[in-house]
C-alpha cells in the first residue's frame, strides 16, 4: 500500500530522523523512535526496494544534520537573549511582516543584529569574551512590539514591509510553561522560528524603500481591516478580520474559548479550508471565461501565494498552498492526484525549509489531521468504496447535464431519486464508519492540546461549514459595495443593506449553533491529558485493529474490546496521596488528590492576571478533573483566593461542593461576595477554628468525625459519635494508625474579627500515614507562635516534612522559634519572579539555611509535585 509512495517513506524518515534529536522528548520516547527507524529500515531492505532504502537513508541523514544545525543554531540565540535580558540594546533587520493589534503594532523582524554597547565599538575590546557575547549578535527571526501611540504624525515613523529599522529598546522574557496544561509560548515562537520578543523604545529608518508588492498588500489588508470595522459590529467584525485578514486580534478571549470548546476553531485560522475555497473558485471562475488550464493555474497560483503573503504565512496555509501547486502541477503533466504523496511532498519541504516547525501546533494538527483523514482512505475495502462513489458521482453528473441541456427533464426528478437514494444509503456505512475512525484517531490529539473531545463537533462541522462559502460571498459583497457611491443609487444601498443583514444573520446562526450543542447533556467529553506511552499503544492498537483485520467476527470482537478499552488509555487519579503545589505567580496555589478526593488549598494570583483561565482551568482540565470536593482559602486576599473565585463565577463545567472559610469570615465582610458565589454554585460553606478536622478513608471519602466548623447551606449535623468510628487520644484527635488523610485546624483560635486578613489565616496541618505537612497561608509571626501553642494544648506534635512558609517568605513570617520547632526537612517558598515586595526576604531563606531547611520555590522550579504513599514522599519538578 505504502510501498507505490516513495514520497512518504521518505517523510517518515525525515520526521523520524528529527524526534529523535528533539532534546524535549524523554530519552525512552526517542529509543522507541529509533526503534520504529530500524524496523522500517529493515522492512524495506527485506522487500528488495534497494533505491528506496538508500534514499530513505540519505533523506533522513540530510534532515537530522539540517535539524541539529537549526536547533543548535537556535540554542544559541536563545543563550544570547538571557546573557542581555536586563540590558538596553540596539536591534537591526529588515520588516517582513506588520500586524495591527489593539494598543501596539507587531512586526517580524529577519536577518537581525543587535548590539548592547549604545556608544560606538571600541576596537580594542574585540577580543574580550564580555564584548562579543553582547554585540554583533545576530538572529534569524524576532518579534518587534512597537506601541502605537509612538507611531502616527510627528512621532516615530511606523515601518513597512521591506524597510530595513534601527530600534532602540530591550529583550521580554519568555515564560515557559510550569504548569501541567499551561500554554508554552517560548515553544510556540520556537515552532515559528522566532528566538525573542523585543520592546521597542524609539525607532528609525535605516533604508525607507520598501518592496512596492509587500507596501501595497499591507495597505490594502489596513484598508480593508478599517473597512470591516466601519461596516459590522464588533463581534462580527473580528469574525471577519479573522476569516479574510488572518487577523485573530480583534477576537476576545471568551469568543476563542467557545470556538475552541464547539470543536470548529479551524475556521479561524487561515487553512487548507480558505485557500481550497478561494483557490478553487477562482479557478473554475477563470475557466469559464475561456482561459487556457495552464494559464488557469499560473494566476490562480500567483492570487493564493499573495493570499498567503497577505495573511501572515501560517504552516497549515504553506501546508495547503504547496498542495494546491502540486495539484496545478499534476493537471498540466496528465497526472492523477495522489493526496497522500502531496502531503508527504509539502512535510518534507517545510521541515527543510524550517525544521524547527515541528515545535508548532499549528503545523502538528495540520498535517496529522490530514494525514489520518489520507490513510483511512487506504484502509481495507477501498476498491468497493470507490466503486460505489463513482457510481453515484456518475449518476449526479448525468443528471446535472441533462438538466443544462434540458430544464424540462426536472419533471423526472422522481425517477432520479428512486436511483441516487439506494445508491447513496450503500456508500452511508462507508461515510459513517470513515468519519467514526477519523474523530476516534484524532481523539489523543484532543488529549493533548485540550484535554477534552466536543462530542457534537462532528455533526457541529457538517452543519456549519458549507455556509463558509456564504461567508465569503456575503463579505466580500459587502466590502466591495461600501467603495462604491451608494447614496447616488437606491439599489446599491439596498443591496449593500441586505448582504450586511443576512452576514450579520449568518453569524448569529453561527453562535447559536454552538451555544446551544454546548448546552446539550455530555458536550464535552473530558480525556486529560494522556501519557506519551499511552498515546503510542493507542495508535498501535488502532493500526493493528483497523489495518490488518484477520475477519469479520475477529475483527468486529477486537473493534468492542478497543472501544470499552478507551478509558484505560485516560489519566486516572492517584491511588496515594498527590500534593502539587503550582506555580502561580505571586500567590499560593495547592492541588490535593488522593483517589477520587480532590482538595484544593487557596489558588490566587496577582502577578498573572489570567491566572484562573490560562493555569489552574487548564490544570484541572489536564488531570481530568471535573468536581472538587473541598476548596479551602486561608484568608480574603487576592493572590489565595482569584481561582476559586473565577470557578465559582464562571466555570460551571467544575463542580464544587464544600467551601472552608477561616472563622472570622461569619460576619466579615470581605467574605461577602465568596459566601454568595458559593451560595448561588450549590456549594456547603465551613467556617473553620481551633479543632476542626476532616479524615478521609482509602477511598477519598469524607469519614464522620467531630467537627466544631459552623456550616451554611448543609444538611450535615454535627456528629458526637467520633468515638464509635475511630480510636481516640486523650484529647480527641483521631489516631492516624492507618493511611487515612487527616486535615486538622490549628488556627484561628475563634471567630472573633481579626481586621488584618494575614492574621486570621487558616493553619492547618496534613497528615497520612507517617507524612506530615503543614499549610500556613499568610499568617505572621504573633498567629504562628499561637499555632504552635495550641499544638501543645492538643498534646498534637508540630514535627513536620514540608513546611508551606508563611508569606511567600516575608520577614514578618517564619520566625526562628517557629522553623526550630517545626523542624521540616523541606521549606516550599511560593513566590513569583521579580516580585515588587522582595520575596523572599533574605533573613528568612538564611533562616532556612540555618535550621537546614531544603528550599523548594516555585518562581525557580515551577509546579512541585509531592507524592506519598505514607511511608515514603518523593519530591519532583515536572516542568523544570
Amino acid at each position: 500500500m505504502f510501498l507505490s509512495r516513495p514520497l512518504f517513506f521518505l517523510a517518515l524518515f525525515a520526521l523520524l530522523g528529527e524526534l529523535i534529536l528533539t532534546p524535549e522528548i524523554p530519552f525512552s520516547y526517542r529509543f522507541l523512535f529509533l526503534f520504529f527507524l530500524l524496523f522500517l529500515s529493515l522492512f524495506l531492505f527485506r522487500q528488495k526496494k534497494n533505491r528506496l532504502f538508500f534514499c530513505s537513508l540519505l533523506c533522513l541523514t540530510l534532515f537530522m544534520l539540517n535539524f541539529y544545525s537549526v536547533n543548535h543554531r537556535y540554542r544559541r540565540e536563545r543563550e544570547s537573549i538571557d546573557y542581555i535580558l536586563p540590558l538596553q540594546a540596539v536591534l537591526r533587520g529588515k520588516v517582513m511582516y506588520v500586524e495591527e493589534q489593539e494598543k501596539k503594532w507587531k512586526l517580524l523582524l529577519s536577518a537581525c543584529i543587535v548590539d548592547t554597547a549604545l556608544e560606538k565599538k571600541n576596537s580594542s575590546l574585540k577580543n574580550e569574551e564580555k564584548y562579543q557575547r553582547r554585540n554583533d549578535l545576530h538572529f534569524q527571526k524576532l518579534i518587534l512590539y512597537l506601541p502605537k501611540e509612538s507611531t502616527g504624525e510627528g512621532s516615530m515613523p511606523l515601518p513597512l514591509p521591506g524597510q530595513i529599522c534601527s530600534v532602540k529598546g530591550h529583550f521580554l522574557e519568555l515564560s515557559p510553561a510550569t504548569n501541567e496544561g499551561e500554554f508554552s509560548l517560548p515553544s510556540y515562537y520556537k515552532g515559528e522560528g522566532i528566538s525573542g520578543v523585543f520592546q521597542a523604545k524609539t525607532i528609525e529608518l535605516v533604508r525607507g524603500e520598501s518592496s512596492p508588492f509587500a507596501k501595497e498588500l499591507f495597505t490594502l489588508k489596513q484598508s480593508l481591516g478599517n473597512r470591516i470595522d466601519a461596516l459590522f459590529p464588533e463581534e462580527t467584525a473580528g469574525f471577519l478580520k479573522s476569516l479574510f485578514l488572518g487577523e485573530r486580534s480583534g477576537i476576545t478571549l471568551s469568543e476563542k474559548n467557545l470556538y475552541q470548546s464547539a470543536g470548529i476553531s479551524h475556521i479561524l485560522a487561515i487553512s487548507g479550508l480558505h485557500l481550497s475555497l478561494l483557490g478553487g473558485f477562482f479557478y473554475r471562475l477563470l475557466r469559464k471565461i475561456k482561459l487556457s488550464s495552464l494559464l488557469s493555474s499560473l494566476i490562480t497560483s500567483f492570487f493564493l501565494f499573495s493570499y498567503f503573503l497577505f495573511t501572515g504565512s501560517s504552516h497549515s496555509a504553506f501546508r495547503a498552498l504547496f498542495m494546491l501547486f502540486l495539484r496545478f502541477a499534476a493537471i498540466q503533466l496528465g497526472k492523477g492526484k495522489d493526496l497522500l504523496s502531496q502531503l508527504s511532498f509539502a512535510l518534507l519541504f517545510l521541515l527543510w525549509l524550517n525544521p524547527l516547525s515541528l515545535y508548532s501546533v499549528g503545523m502538528q494538527c495540520s498535517f496529522f489531521t490530514l494525514f489520518v483523514f489520507f490513510l483511512l482512505e487506504e484502509r481495507p475495502g477501498k476498491t468497493v468504496r470507490k466503486k460505489k462513489e463513482k457510481v453515484l458521482s456518475k449518476i449526479c453528473k448525468k443528471h446535472k447535464l441533462a438538466f443544462s441541456k434540458h430544464p424540462s427533464v426536472l419533471l423526472k426528478f422522481p425517477s432520479f431519486l428512486s436511483k441516487l437514494i439506494p445508491c447513496f444509503l450503500s456508500t452511508l456505512p462507508h461515510r459513517l464508519q470513515g468519519s467514526f475512525l477519523f474523530y476516534l484517531t484524532l481523539l489523543p490529539l484532543f488529549s493533548l492540546i485540550q484535554f477534552s473531545f466536543p462530542l457534537y463537533a462532528p455533526l457541529l462541522n457538517l452543519l456549519l461549514l458549507p455556509l463558509l462559502p456564504f461567508f465569503f460571498l456575503l463579505g466580500a459583497v459587502s466590502i466591495f459595495l461600501s467603495y462604491l457611491p451608494e447614496q447616488d443609487f437606491l439599489l446599491l444601498r439596498l443591496l449593500s443593506f441586505s448582504s450586511r443583514f443576512l452576514l450579520n444573520l449568518l453569524f448569529q446562526f453561527f453562535h447559536l449553533c454552538m451555544e446551544k450543542s454546548l448546552a446539550l447533556p455530555f458536550s464535552q467529553i473530558l480525556l486529560g491529558k494522556m501519557q506519551a506511552l499511552s498515546v503510542m499503544l493507542y495508535f498501535l492498537f488502532l493500526y493493528l485493529l483497523f489495518f490488518f483485520p484477520k475477519a469479520k467476527s475477529l475483527s468486529l470482537l477486537l473493534s468492542l474490546g478497543f472501544l470499552l478499552s478507551l478509558p484505560l488509555y485516560l489519566p486516572k487519579p492517584p491511588k496515594e496521596l498527590e500534593i502539587a503545589a503550582l506555580d502561580v505567580g505571586q500567590g499560593d496555589g495547592f492541588v490535593l488528590r488522593k483517589g477520587k478526593l480532590v482538595f484544593t488549598i487557596d489558588n490566587g494570583s496577582t502577578s498573572k492576571n489570567l491566572f484562573p483561565e490560562q493555569i489552574f482551568f487548564p490544570y484541572c482540565k489536564a488531570k481530568r478533573i471535573q468536581h472538587i470536593d473541598y476548596a479551602l482559602l486561608t484568608h480574603c486576599d487576592r493572590d489565595h483566593i482569584s481561582g476559586i473565585q473565577a470557578l465559582l463565577e464562571k466555570n460551571p463545567s467544575i463542580g464544587l461542593s464544600h467551601l472552608i472559610l477561616p472563622a472570622s469570615a461569619l460576619e466579615d465582610h470581605r467574605y461577602d461576595l465568596l459566601k454568595r458565589l458559593a451560595y448561588n454554585h450549590g456549594a456547603d460553606i465551613f467556617y473553620w477554628q481551633k479543632g476542626d478536622e476532616l479524615v478521609f478513608s482509602e477511598q477519598g471519602i469524607c469519614l464522620p468525625t467531630k467537627v466544631n466548623a459552623m456550616a451554611e447551606n448543609s444538611t450535615i449535623a454535627e456528629n458526637s459519635t467520633m468515638a464509635e468510628n475511630h480510636a481516640m487520644t486523650k484529647k480527641g484527635w483521631p489516631y492516624t494508625k492507618d493511611h487515612q488523610l487527616h486535615i486538622r485546624c490549628f488556627y484561628p483560635n475563634d471567630s472573633s474579627h481579626i481586621e488584618e486578613a494575614n492574621a486570621h489565616s487558616i493553619g492547618c496541618l496534613l497528615e497520612y500515614g507517617h507524612f506530615r505537612m503543614l499549610f500556613t497561608g499568610d499568617m505572621p509571626k504573633e498567629s504562628e507562635e499561637a499555632l504552635l501553642e495550641n499544638c501543645r494544648e492538643t498534646e498534637a506534635s508540630p514535627i513536620v516534612d514540608v513546611l508551606k512558609l508563611a508569606h511567600h517568605g516575608s520577614k514578618t513570617s517564619s520566625c526562628p522559634s517557629f522553623l526550630s520547632e517545626t523542624r521540616a526537612k523541606f521549606a516550599l517558598f511560593s513566590y513569583g519572579k521579580k516580585n515588587r515586595y522582595g520575596h523572599p526576604h533574605k533573613s528568612t531563606v538564611e533562616n532556612c539555611k540555618k535550621y537546614r531547611l531544603f528550599p523548594l520555590e516555585t518562581a525557580k522550579l515551577g509546579e512541585i509535585l509531592i507524592k506519598t504513599n505514607g511511608e515514603q514522599f518523593e519530591i519532583t519538578a515536572p516542568q523544570a
